[in-house]
C-alpha cells in the first residue's frame, strides 16, 4: 500500500474553508478564510518503499478545488520524474479559466469558479503551466493565494457594473484581458510576458502557435514538463511528459485520448464492481501514482481527528455540504491472512499483492487536501497536516443530499440521497 509522507511540513496557519463542488461539473464554492496570513515551510520527504511523491500542501481561498487537485497531481508526477519539487501556479490556470468563460460568451452574472479534470487538461494544453513566482510573485512561497479572492471580487464587480457589464464589450478579447490583468493586479512586466506569448487578444495558444517552438517568458508547455508515467503495454515506468498524461480531447467534456492519458472513471453502483474499482485505485497507489478523486462533502461528518465518518454524520444529521476534488495518497485496509495494513506504515510487496484480494476491506482512503496545513476550528489531530481520511463507509454512503450549500435550517428538506464517492482520475493500465 502507499506510505504516508511522514515528514510533510509547511507553514501551519489557519486554513481556508473547503471549496465545494457539484458532482457533474466539479463546481466549488468556498467560505472566506478566517486568517489570510501565510507562512513559509519545507516541502515533503517520502518513504523508500511505496509512497506518492507529493508536493507541499496548499490552501484555497475560492471555489477552485479542482485546479488545486490538478496542480497537486502534476507536481507529484513531475517530482517522481525529476526528484525535485516545483510550485506551479493554480492562479495561472484560474486566470485562463475565467478568460475563456468571458471570451467564449459563457459568463453569467458572476464568474464560475468550478470545473473538472477534463476542463483542467484542456487549459493546460492551451496555456501550459507556470511557476507561482512567474505569475503572482508576491505569493511565490505562500500557502494560500489571497490574490485569487480579491481578483474574483474585482472581476465580478466588473461584470456587474464595470467594463464587462456590456455584452458588446465582452466580445473584445483585448478588453477582457485588460480587465482580468487589472483584477489580478498584474504588474506591467507580467502582462508584457503574457502578451509576448499569447498576444494582447490571445491570438495564439500553445497547442496551435507553439507546437515546435518553446514560448519562453516563464510559460511551460505540457510537452516540456517531465512526468513519471507507466507504459501499460510493458508495465514499465518511463520518463514521459505532462502532455502524455493529459492526452488530447475534442472538448472540455470529451474523454482524453492517448497512450498515457488519464481519464475519469465513475464509481460503480454494485458491490462487485466497486471492489474492482478500488483495486484499480490500490494498484495505482502501490505504484506511487497520484489519483485525483471527486467526492461529496458533508461537514457534519468531519471528526476532530480529520476523518469523514459515516457514523458521526448519522448521529449529527446533515450539515453544510457540496462536492470536492482531492488527490489520493494512501489507504488503510483489513487484508485476509494479514490483518490491518495501516496507513503511514511500510508494506512489503507480498502484503500489497494480498491487499488486492476480493475479500480485502478498505477502511479509509487518505487524501491530500487543499484546505491548508491546520484547521483547529474543524480538526486538531490529523495524521499528516493537511490530509484527510475518508472512511469507506462514508464514501459508500448513501448520505442525505440537501438543496443549496449551507447547512439546512430544516433537515426535513433533505429528502434525496447521494453516494459521496463520485469518480477517480486514472491512467491506462489500472
Amino acid at each position: 500500500m502507499a506510505i504516508d509522507l511522514l515528514k510533510l511540513t509547511r507553514g501551519l496557519t489557519i486554513a481556508s474553508m473547503l471549496a465545494l463542488a457539484g458532482a457533474a461539473t466539479g463546481a466549488c464554492s468556498s467560505e472566506a478564510p478566517s486568517d489570510a496570513s501565510t507562512d513559509d515551510g519545507a516541502g515533503s520527504s517520502t518513504d523508500d518503499i511505496t509512497s506518492v511523491n507529493q508536493s507541499a500542501v496548499k490552501r484555497q481561498s475560492i471555489g477552485n478545488c479542482w485546479l488545486y487537485a490538478t496542480t497537486s497531481w502534476l507536481e507529484a508526477l513531475n517530482k517522481a520524474a525529476t526528484n525535485a519539487e516545483v510550485n506551479t501556479s493554480e492562479s495561472w490556470l484560474t486566470y485562463w479559466h475565467w478568460y475563456e468563460q468571458l471570451a467564449n460568451g459563457r459568463a453569467g452574472a458572476e464568474i464560475e469558479t468550478g470545473g473538472g479534470w477534463e476542463t483542467a487538461a484542456g487549459l493546460i494544453a492551451r496555456y501550459g503551466v507556470t511557476l507561482e513566482k512567474d505569475f503572482i510573485k508576491a505569493e511565490a512561497e505562500s500557502e494560500m493565494s489571497s490574490r485569487q479572492s480579491s481578483a474574483l471580487n474585482a472581476a465580478n464587480l466588473s461584470l456587474k457594473s464595470g467594463a464587462l457589464k456590456d455584452a458588446v464589450a465582452r466580445r473584445d478579447k483585448k478588453a477582457i484581458r485588460k480587465e482580468l490583468d487589472a483584477a489580478w493586479q498584474l504588474d506591467a512586466e507580467t502582462t508584457a510576458r503574457i502578451n509576448a506569448v499569447f498576444g494582447e487578444g490571445v491570438e495564439k495558444t500553445l497547442d496551435r502557435a507553439y507546437v515546435t517552438t518553446t514560448p519562453g517568458n516563464g510559460v511551460i508547455r505540457a510537452i516540456d514538463f517531465p512526468a513519471r508515467l507507466k507504459d501499460a503495454a510493458s508495465g514499465q515506468f518511463v520518463k514521459a511528459t505532462l502532455a502524455d498524461a493529459i492526452g488530447t480531447g475534442a472538448s472540455s467534456w470529451s474523454p482524453r485520448e492517448g497512450k498515457f492519458a488519464f481519464n475519469s472513471v465513475s464509481y460503480p453502483s454494485d458491490a462487485v464492481a466497486r471492489r474492482g474499482f478500488w483495486k484499480r485505485v490500490q494498484k495505482a497507489l502501490h505504484d506511487e501514482v497520484p489519483v485525483m478523486i471527486s467526492w461529496k462533502v458533508d461537514f457534519n461528518a468531519l471528526t476532530t481527528d480529520s476523518h469523514f465518518s459515516f457514523e458521526q454524520l448519522q448521529s449529527r444529521g446533515p450539515g453544510r455540504h457540496g462536492g470536492h476534488m482531492t488527490v489520493a495518497h494512501d489507504y488503510q485496509a483489513d487484508v485476509p491472512g494479514i490483518g490491518i495494513l495501516k496507513a503511514g506504515e511500510p508494506a512489503t510487496k507480498e502484503q500489497m499483492e494480498k491487499a488486492l484480494s476480493d475479500d480485502t476491506k478498505i477502511i479509509f482512503l487518505r487524501v491530500k487536501n487543499s484546505w491548508g496545513g491546520i484547521r483547529p476550528d474543524r480538526w486538531n489531530q490529523a495524521a499528516i497536516p493537511g490530509y484527510h481520511d475518508l472512511d469507506y463507509t462514508y464514501l459508500n454512503g448513501p448520505i442525505k443530499d440537501c438543496p443549496g450549500e449551507d447547512a439546512p435550517a430544516d433537515p426535513s428538506v433533505c429528502t434525496g440521497t447521494v453516494v459521496p464517492f463520485g469518480d477517480a482520475v486514472l491512467p491506462p493500465g489500472y
